[in-house]
């Protein structure tokens, strides 16, 4: 996004004379896979002790600042930034320049995201002054507070706040990807992960949607009240693969020894994406305790194509099951070295357009599509997948 563009959004640009901000900070790649130990700073999280955000604590290797938001964090011209202050922040400055330290350590930091339930219609944000957003736009004012504004590692979305899984609100998830995460074009350096749980209304729609967690790096189960945490762990990987899943503690509900067990607990294969820890700002020996008890093991293989193993040609895949009702799954490759428009559709034998499944720019890799046929009926009906002068279609059947 220019910069014109990013003032007509009003976001202001932060400088600070106490210290200079480096928009992307120390670029130290991402954890390596399975290595992702995330930790929540609460600015006004109650006990006795309050750390401020370098030392709360030592293992996590990514931060999610928490509360508050993304905007009021970028632009505190114009929003209220006074959940900021704790005992150890007093300024705007302050949580800035602590950000910047955690990022010079090669820390990645991210801003928590509230959904809302606005995100499910066609205009889910205002700003302000009362400007409406698009989704197109919307995504981009998350992009230039985040990155253009406060140099942070990437966002993270809390998806329980009023939303539905709708389209509209599945389409704003993945042009906020377009930004963030492992379809974007910083896929190695800006982070994009969600945090849900299968209460919420869009819950299982997100976290069980490989189309979907294709745009983000991982999703953390937030059930923190629930004691089984193989099964939390399950539900989601079932369906998107253990490399996208990881689940979070608290210690209102894991005691330390309950959580490091289940920091070390590993899947079968491949190994889970890490482990969270809702550390708030008074949980150092908790939130260490449990980080360092994750164990990762050698080797690790993930659900995405490892480097030196992108598709070498585009393949579009016979769905399965088939026949099937209402559910089938389409997978196709993306093949090259560089990102294509990808166009996958679904007509009747007459040529007309019943559904589409993706339009939208992919990277080379192995893509896994839910086609959900629910309201067609029975019959054969073709899917076709278009990626520049690749065409090639399948015939998939419904049977009621």
């Amino acid at each position: 996004m220019t910069k014109k563009r990013a003032a007509k959004l009003t976001i202001v640009v932060l400088l600070l004379s106490s210290f200079t901000l480096d928009l992307h900070g120390a670029d130290t790649g991402l954890p390596q896979p399975g290595n992702n130990k995330v930790a929540y700073y609460v600015f006004d999280s109650g006990g006795p002790d309050h750390y401020p955000m370098p030392t709360f604590t030592d293992a996590a290797n990514i931060v999610v600042v928490f509360e508050g938001t993304l905007w009021e964090l970028a632009d505190s011209t114009h929003y209220a930034t006074s959940w900021m202050r704790n005992v150890n922040y007093h300024s705007h400055a302050e949580v800035l320049r602590d950000i910047k330290v955690l990022q010079g350590r090669g820390v990645k930091v991210l801003m928590n995201v509230d959904d809302a339930a606005s995100w499910s219609t066609s205009t889910p944000f205002t700003t302000y002054d009362g400007k409406k957003l698009t989704a197109q736009e919307f995504a981009a004012f998350i992009k230039s507070c985040a990155i253009d504004s406060v140099g942070l590692d990437g966002i993270s979305l809390d998806i329980e706040h009023g939303a539905t899984g709708n389209a509209a609100y599945i389409s704003l998830l993945k042009e906020i990807g377009k930004y963030f995460g492992p379809l974007s074009p910083d896929s190695t350096s800006q982070m994009y992960i969600a945090a849900i749980y299968a209460g919420g209304a869009p819950g299982p729609v997100i976290g069980k949607s490989r189309d979907i967690t294709a745009h983000m790096n991982f999703i953390m189960d937030m059930a923190y009240f629930v004691w089984d945490y193989a099964a939390r762990f399950k539900q989601w990987a079932d369906s998107i693969g253990a490399s996208k899943t990881m689940i979070g503690v608290l210690n209102d509900h894991y005691d330390v020894s309950h959580a490091t067990s289940a920091a070390a607990w590993q899947p079968a294969s491949p190994p889970k994406a890490g482990i969270m820890v809702y550390a708030a700002n008074n949980l150092k020996s908790y939130a260490d305790a449990v980080f360092n008890a994750l164990v990762v093991p050698t080797g690790v293989e993930t659900d995405q194509d490892p480097a030196g193993e992108i598709p070498a040609e585009y393949v579009l895949l016979q769905n399965y099951p088939n026949p099937f009702n209402p559910n089938t799954t389409i997978e196709f490759r993306v093949g090259g070295q560089r990102p294509s428009h990808v166009r996958l559709a679904v007509t009747d034998m007459l040529g007309q357009e019943v559904a589409v499944l993706v339009d939208e720019e992919k990277v080379p890799g192995n893509y896994h599509v839910t086609f959900d046929a629910i309201n067609l009926s029975s019959g054969v009906y073709l899917y076709r997948l278009e990626a520049g002068a690749f065409v090639q279609a399948k015939k998939l059947v419904i049977v009621r």
